[in-house]
């Protein structure tokens, strides 16, 4: 059962590394791809490597991703806003357009529950408007990130609502 297991995450790394791969490749020419397989190959066996060692135990729950169908609005939006952006500072450039914001994201603790809600917030986190999470503090239970706008309000930094 745990070959099966660990065959089942092998391909799901797989298949994200190459397609991460083709994307940032750009390009369906036969040795890109070989050279894209290769390279999932490899990142699927670290992967897989690393899980098995079991340092972290981590649990993403279906309630942790239940409005993240919301936040593909919000990034078109975002995009737009930051397009804006990028030419207001192209035609009027300031020395700084943004400001580090931290609040408060009281997941604490090593429990699989604890982990998986910290690695869903971080990584989704940056779909906040104008928002880049740079990371997480466990120990002072806070979320750090970038912010180009908004108010740094936690309705903005944590945008499913995991805190």
């Amino acid at each position: 059962m745990e070959a099966l297991r660990g065959a089942r995450f092998w391909l799901i790394a797989f298949v994200f590394a190459f397609a991460v791969w083709m994307v940032h490749d750009d390009s369906a020419k036969r040795p890109e791809v070989v050279a894209g397989l290769g390279v999932a190959a490899i990142a699927a066996t670290a992967t897989e490597l690393v899980r098995r060692q079991r340092v972290a135990g981590i649990a993403i729950r279906p309630v942790f991703l239940k409005r993240v169908a919301t936040l593909l609005p919000s990034a078109i939006r975002d995009c737009a806003a930051l397009t804006r952006l990028a030419f207001a500072q192209l035609l009027r450039p300031q020395a700084s357009r943004g400001r580090t914001v931290s609040v408060s994201f009281p997941q604490r603790g090593d429990e699989p529950d604890q982990n998986g809600r910290r690695a869903v917030g971080q990584a989704l986190g940056s779909f906040a408007p104008s928002t880049i999470v740079i990371g997480m503090d466990p120990d002072q239970g806070v979320v750090i990130a970038h912010q180009l706008g908004g108010s740094g309000k936690p309705s903005e930094l944590d945008p499913l609502g995991l805190a």
